[in-house]
């Protein structure tokens, strides 16, 4: 083996071998307050997203109720159930988001042994919402349907 494969060897061990131990307390910490802020800010948006959404599905059924039209402002109250139902869906999967990514950034504060464990669990609870969410807004769709 030459003396160059034997310095890339040596190195590729130390660079994986670094990468197997938990970051620092501190490290962590200045990772989730940055995942934290992040999330805050992804929830945010998609929370004025909605508010734009139940203020955009308000103005059509007024509109449709200025018309004089029944059926329109049946039409329009249907929409509008669908529609502030996939905002509120995706209010949730904004918070689903940032809460896997906050906790990610904790599981890197564990030990080896302890992260896949920990990054299995996050994902789980993660799935778990985004299943609630959808079964939110699956139900919500067919009442609205039923209209």
């Amino acid at each position: 083996m030459n003396k160059f494969t034997l310095s890339a060897l040596s190195f590729a061990i130390v660079l994986a071998m670094s990468g197997c131990k938990p970051e620092t307390p501190a490290e962590v910490q200045e990772d989730v307050a940055e995942a934290r802020a992040d999330a805050n800010e992804d929830v945010r948006d998609a929370q004025a997203d909605a508010s734009e959404t139940a203020r955009d599905a308000n103005e059509e059924i007024a509109d449709e109720m200025a018309d004089g039209d029944a059926s329109g402002v049946n039409d329009a109250r249907v929409d509008a159930t669908e529609d502030t139902a996939q905002a509120r869906y995706d209010v949730a999967v904004a918070k689903a988001d940032g809460e896997l990514s906050i906790a990610k950034e904790r599981c890197d504060g564990v030990s080896d042994t302890e992260r896949d464990a920990c990054q299995a669990a996050a994902e789980a609870v993660y799935e778990q919402a985004k299943a609630e969410a959808k079964a939110d807004l699956d139900a919500t769709e067919a009442a609205a349907d039923q209209m």
